[in-house]
């Protein structure tokens, strides 16, 4: 009768007679184990493992599962050959046949399938750790935590953002084989980047090759959809004692397509799956626009150029299609384009308290400087106590007001300055509307084309007209000057 565990105790001497078999069969058990004991934890446990242990986990463990399954049998060759000797003739005999003879032997019969139950529970280990490393490498927290100081502030900004449910994979890695492919391989030249310390700080922009916005935005977003006129409320503030807040209300014109007719209008219409808009790219940034056309059914239906001086000797990098990134291009990963948009969004959270006299000044002051990114908070708080204590003297908030201040300064700064990645403000402004308040900003998608320099051969202007996309109700009020049917829609 054959009992397994005899033969597993006979076939066990055999794993430590050389020092190959010995250190396969170490190598087996302890990432066998250890990727076990993962795999129990991971799947037992609410908050799972680390983004670094499961790198170790379930991508270093199953190379090493893989080595020690190769060295066992290598070893045991070795040994059979040592045992065996040179002055032993090779039978020259089939396989099939030689495989008979030795299954006559019931102690060939008992390591045989020994080895057959060995097999398949390392299988099943293999391809349950190496699934498991592929959807781990799918995960935010593989992508934004691995490389730490190369995607920290990709991956910080992506978990403050709207789209911070969705997996990076969604946008970044395309459907299909031959997208997966392709990830990959760039992935391996990234790994060598970060190893070699040769990557580039900040990380360059636009990101070049990314798959259309209707195979991305377009899962969950219909450019088709007609949304109409939206209200929208912007809000600024001044550098006084009262931090006095102005609201600017505007009607956007976001358009769509006309369920009626099929018709296109307002600013969706660059996403128009009627017609296209194609432009020349003059630039690595995007930002310099040459020759933009107009197509429809595949053919150009009109064409604008740009001024002369522009196109002489320029370098046209390519043709593109515009889609939903040429405006939202920082859809997920926003930052704040100057100190100034970044102290006016911690005002309008309420995370700075605008009833504190001369906040709104001395915090622009404040963050001028360029602190580590551990010691801001400490740096902010000193800052503020120097700067009120010579500016204003008389009207220096309390100690705990100071301290919340400093705390929302620090959160602002390093929301958006990284000295390892060389990133500061204004390194990656948004595309969206007309940029900040700031005098000489970057001024934002729109003027690109419509800054009335583009013209068509026979002298049409690509129009500039402010109203095709918003209408100003409102300008710099104060919240309570609003007009009566506005007053209820605000809130600050």
């Amino acid at each position: 009768m054959f009992r397994p565990y005899r033969a597993l105790i006979a076939f066990i001497p055999r794993l430590w007679s050389n020092w190959i078999t010995l250190l396969g069969s170490v190598i087996v058990s302890a990432s066998a184990l250890t990727t076990l004991a993962a795999l129990a934890i991971d799947l037992t446990s609410d908050k799972g493992l680390n983004a670094y242990a499961s790198t170790v986990i379930f991508l270093v463990m199953p190379g090493l599962l893989a080595l020690g399954l190769v060295l066992i049998p290598l070893g045991l060759l070795r040994e059979r050959r040592r045992r065996r000797g040179p002055e032993q003739p090779v039978e020259s005999d089939s396989v099939l046949s030689a495989f008979a003879r030795a299954m006559e032997s019931q102690t060939v019969r008992r390591r045989v399938a020994f080895v057959m139950v060995a097999t398949v529970l390392n299988v099943l280990i293999f391809s349950t750790v190496t699934y498991r490393a592929v959807t781990f490498m799918d995960t935010p927290a593989f992508c934004g935590g691995v490389c730490h100081g190369v995607m920290q502030p990709e991956y910080d900004a992506y978990k403050q953002s709207p789209h911070s449910q969705v997996a990076c994979v969604e946008c970044h890695i395309g459907s299909g084989a031959s997208s997966l492919v392709a990830a990959k391989l760039s992935g391996l030249r990234q790994v060598w980047g970060v190893a070699t310390g040769s990557f580039q700080r900040p990380i360059k922009t636009p990101v070049h090759g990314m798959r259309p916005a209707s195979e991305t935005c377009g899962h969950c977003h219909q450019s088709s959809r007609m949304s109409g006129t939206r209200l929208a409320f912007r809000v600024h503030f001044k550098e006084d004692e009262a931090n006095t807040p102005q609201v600017t209300a505007m009607t956007l014109n976001l358009g769509g397509q006309d369920p009626r007719d099929g018709h296109w209008s307002g600013i969706h219409f660059h996403a128009s799956s009627t017609s296209q808009i194609r432009y020349e790219v003059l630039d690595e940034k995007r930002q310099t626009v040459g020759k933009i056309q107009k197509l429809e059914g595949g053919k150009i239906v009109k064409e604008w150029l740009p001024p002369p001086e522009r196109a002489a000797g320029a370098k046209v990098l390519g043709l593109r299609t515009m889609d939903c990134v040429d405006c939202h291009n920082r859809a997920t990963h926003v930052y704040d384009d100057t100190p100034r948009s970044g102290v006016t969004r911690a005002f309008v959270e309420g995370k700075l308290d605008r009833k504190v006299p001369w906040l709104f000044q001395t915090s622009l002051a404040v963050l001028e400087a360029q602190p580590p990114r551990e010691q801001a908070e400490a740096q902010f708080r000193t800052a503020l106590e120097d700067r009120y204590g010579q500016a204003h003297p008389q009207q220096k908030p309390p100690s705990e007001k100071l301290d919340q201040a400093a705390h929302a300064l620090a959160l602002v700064y390093q929301r958006n300055v990284y000295p390892a990645m060389k990133l500061s403000w204004g390194n990656y402004p948004t595309q969206i509307g007309h940029g900040g308040p700031d005098p000489g900003q970057f001024k934002g998608q729109c003027f690109r084309c419509h800054a009335g320099d583009h013209h068509t051969a026979d002298g049409q202007e690509l129009s500039s007209k402010c109203e095709l996309c918003h209408e100003v109700v409102a300008k710099d009020e104060l919240p309570e000057d609003l007009p009566d049917e506005l007053r209820p829609l605000f809130r600050l």
